[in-house]
């Protein structure tokens, strides 16, 4: 989690509910500290005893996005809110005001400047858009590791406390990559302390997607309203081709 920008999201009220609906939640749960090699089967049983922990979850995010030859990077901020199995809002700060909440089946995209609206079929968002990868794979990474062709490219050295840095490098499998794909490499980096993916970069032809986040919250209260959205009486909608209800 859209393509080369997913702008600001900002949920106007009576639209969208408010991301400070979320309320609560704990911090992210830690291991102590080892010297033990960090295996490809540690990160798989960590990913998925957080993924069966995880119900909900509150964030706040950067991207950064890049094309190959180009000196300049496109930065969007923001808050994520996420629910079991497809909920999701997001709230850009920057660069301008944008908001995205999905309720399971369909996404919107709405742009208070332009006072317009896109829907669009959650699946098919996700096929089309690079960025879904980064900002929709909550409680989804120990699959992650199924679905793709997956191995840890570097670990670091310990800190002053103890813990590593890992990222782990996912890529087709060879029988699911066709003719005419672009290059697709997705890494995601933890620590040991907690092996929550707290960044993800995606490679996909030229175009580099960063993603960030920071101020986790699991499992905090939030109510299903919060990812209903109704555009504004006087919003051009738009309706992605092949979409109907």
């Amino acid at each position: 989690m859209n393509a080369l920008a997913l702008a600001v999201l900002l949920v106007p009220a009576a639209r969208a509910a408010s991301s400070s609906a979320a309320a609560g939640g704990s911090s992210l749960p830690e291991y102590a500290a080892s010297t033990a090699p960090v295996t490809l089967d540690e990160v798989a049983a960590r990913f998925s005893a957080f993924d069966a922990r995880l119900l909900t979850l509150r964030a706040d995010f950067r991207q950064f996005v890049r094309l190959d030859g180009s000196d300049s990077t496109q930065q969007v901020e923001g808050s994520v809110l996420f629910k079991k199995p497809d909920l999701m809002l997001l709230t850009h700060r920057l660069p301008e005001a944008q908001t995205v909440v999905s309720d399971g089946t369909w996404l919107w995209v709405y742009r208070p400047s332009t006072n317009q609206a896109i829907q669009t079929k959650l699946d098919q968002w996700r096929r089309s858009e690079p960025l879904a990868k980064g900002l929709l794979d909550f409680g989804r990474s120990a699959d992650l590791l199924q679905r793709y062709a997956a191995s840890i490219s570097t670990v670091s050295a310990p800190g002053a406390d103890g813990y590593r840095t890992f990222a782990v490098r996912l890529t087709p499998k060879p029988a699911d990559r066709k003719a005419g794909d672009a290059d697709f490499v997705l890494t995601l980096r933890a620590s040991t302390r907690d092996f929550f993916p707290y960044e993800s970069e995606l490679r996909v032809g030229r175009a580099s997607i960063r993603s960030t986040f920071s101020n986790v919250r699991l499992n905090p209260d939030i109510p299903d309203a919060v990812f209903r959205f109704t555009p504004p009486a006087d919003a051009d909608v738009f309706k992605t081709p092949g979409d109907s209800r």
